[in-house]
């Protein structure tokens, strides 16, 4: 084993131990060691981010992709320091540049729906989402988030059947029958609203909020 690698298993036990400034100082010298090494370098931008030095890290990773504009893994680690600092038209010019590079990263897809959807631009986040279930059609991720997108434009129906999906690839997820009935008791289905709600509080008991629409729809036509 060389001298770099016998340095990363100690920098990865050093995360493992959650002894992360300990971590980062050794990669620090691992890169002044290796200054051409881009993989060193991303690995810190990377580190700096955890650490939270979110500013520290776009430096480093704004560095890489100038001198490799086709390294996507620096590329995805500038993207969400970007948005994780709110610069949200920067980390979607990164995720777009990603995309146009390697069409098949479903987690620039993700990225690129969550920051649209944080400027307000519902469209093009469904569009993003799409494109992750067209990758991924049994992605969890996506289609609660494009079933959540339809759910704010109170396009209850189209969120309907993403959350169908979901239940039936993620039965135990207590929140995904809630906003079924949610979804059906805004359409007026009430039968069904009510069937998802019970199943809810079947997989989560305390849920108060589903409760009260339990006890809401039940009572809906007392007077």
């Amino acid at each position: 084993m060389d001298i770099s690698g016998g340095i990363l298993e100690e920098i990865n036990a050093d995360l493992c131990n959650g002894v992360v400034d300990q971590a980062a100082n050794k990669l620090k010298n691992l890169v002044k060691q290796n200054p051409e090494s881009i993989l060193f370098q991303k690995l810190l931008g990377d580190l700096i981010y955890l650490q939270g030095h979110v500013n520290d890290a776009i430096s480093i990773f704004e560095e890489l992709t100038e001198k490799n504009s086709d390294y996507t893994s620096a590329r995805y680690g500038l993207g969400i320091a970007y948005y994780r600092a709110g610069k949200l038209l920067k980390a979607i010019e990164q995720f777009e540049k990603i995309i146009k590079i390697n069409p098949q990263m479903a987690m620039a897809h993700y990225w690129l729906g969550i920051s649209y959807r944080h400027l307000g631009e519902e469209e093009k986040s469904i569009e993003a989402y799409r494109r992750l279930i067209e990758l991924s059609p049994e992605s969890e991720i996506a289609n609660y988030h494009l079933a959540a997108v339809y759910m704010f434009k109170k396009n209850y129906s189209e969120a309907i059947k993403y959350l169908e999906h979901l239940s039936k690839i993620s039965s135990e997820n207590a929140e995904v029958f809630f906003r079924l009935g949610h979804c059906y008791h805004n359409i007026g289905e009430y039968n069904k609203a009510i069937e998802h709600y019970k199943k809810a509080l079947e997989l989560n008991p305390d849920n108060d909020r589903c409760q009260q629409m339990l006890d809401m729809i039940i009572h809906i036509d007392e007077p």
